[in-house]
């Protein structure tokens, strides 16, 4: 039963890859597909792997703490990511997590056209801010789900666009540390015709041995042409972890770094208990490199 309900949760993601995708750069707010935390990110940006995935899957939600985290990414060509976010038990078996991402490209050229060619006239800002409330509730000793409600923001020079986003997300436990993950991340209506980078996932997660844990997700952005498969491997060594993430495209796109490296991340964290320090590395081939840090304070 357990197997056939995976295979089940497989299917519908394959399914919906070929019955709703529209093709490359068909949607806007590109920050809603961003590592949330140097956790995730380290792990190819999976949402199953732990409970540090709180923002993208707040069915984690009641398993947490009271928390307080920081992500700063050092992002391509001076942009700038951060995100805060804090979570509140409300009872033994539910809680709330509230968060704020902001991404700031730094100052552009503005260039204008002028008779046969183009001038320079100053220079303009683009951003991008999310405000993301998450409730997440435990049913029973195996199952978990959570609800998202989110507002996003663009900002481009004197323009600005908004939307009004929402999230489901479950867990389903077959062990203590085996259980799958499925939700849909992002779900809204279009923008000036632009439609939102909705996400439809499932993955399952389990120990490989006593100090190693893996999983496996797959990532469908139905109103894209864009199906992702993701393994990653989290070795623990007392408080030192070592992270490794691997994204496998089922295909591939002419114009956009896509390579063995490009779809490699790595990253380690620092479990203090109380001070969780996290860090990643994520390749951009020609674009350059992304560091992401992240710091998680429970109390």
């Amino acid at each position: 039963m357990k197997i056939k309900l995976i295979t089940i949760l497989f299917s519908v993601i394959i399914f919906t890859q070929f019955a709703f995708a529209k093709g490359v750069g068909t949607t806007m707010f590109q920050i809603l597909q961003m590592p949330t935390n140097a956790y995730d990110a380290s792990l190819a940006n999976t949402s199953v792997l732990g409970k540090s995935s709180a923002v993208t899957n707040p069915a984690f939600i009641p398993f947490l703490e009271r928390s307080i985290v920081l992500t700063h990414a050092i992002y391509i060509e001076g942009t700038k990511y951060s995100i805060g976010d804090i979570n509140f038990p409300l009872n033994e078996k539910s809680g709330i997590n509230f968060s704020f991402s902001y991404f700031d490209s730094g100052e552009m050229d503005r260039v204008l056209e002028s008779g046969s060619g183009y001038k320079s006239d100053g220079t303009f800002n683009a951003s991008d801010k999310v405000f993301n409330l998450s409730y997440g509730r435990k049913f029973s000793s195996s199952v978990s789900m959570g609800l998202t409600l989110k507002y996003i923001e663009q900002k481009i020079d004197d323009v600005s666009y908004s939307n009004f986003l929402a999230g489901f997300n479950g867990l389903y436990f077959f062990t203590s540390t085996t259980f799958v993950a499925v939700g849909i991340d992002n779900f809204g209506g279009e923008v000036k015709g632009y439609s939102m980078p909705t996400k439809v996932y499932c993955g399952l997660t389990g120990n490989v041995n006593e100090t190693t844990t893996g999983t496996i997700q797959i990532d469908d952005y139905y109103n894209e042409d864009i199906c992702e498969i993701k393994v990653a491997l989290e070795k623990k060594l007392d408080k030192l972890a070592l992270r490794g993430g691997y994204v496998i495209p089922t295909k591939k796109y002419s114009g956009t770094n896509n390579s063995f490296v490009t779809n490699l991340t790595l990253g380690a964290g620092l479990d203090f208990k109380f001070l969780v320090i996290d860090y990643a590395w994520l390749p951009k081939g020609d674009l350059g490199n992304v560091h992401m840090f992240t710091v998680r304070i429970n109390f």
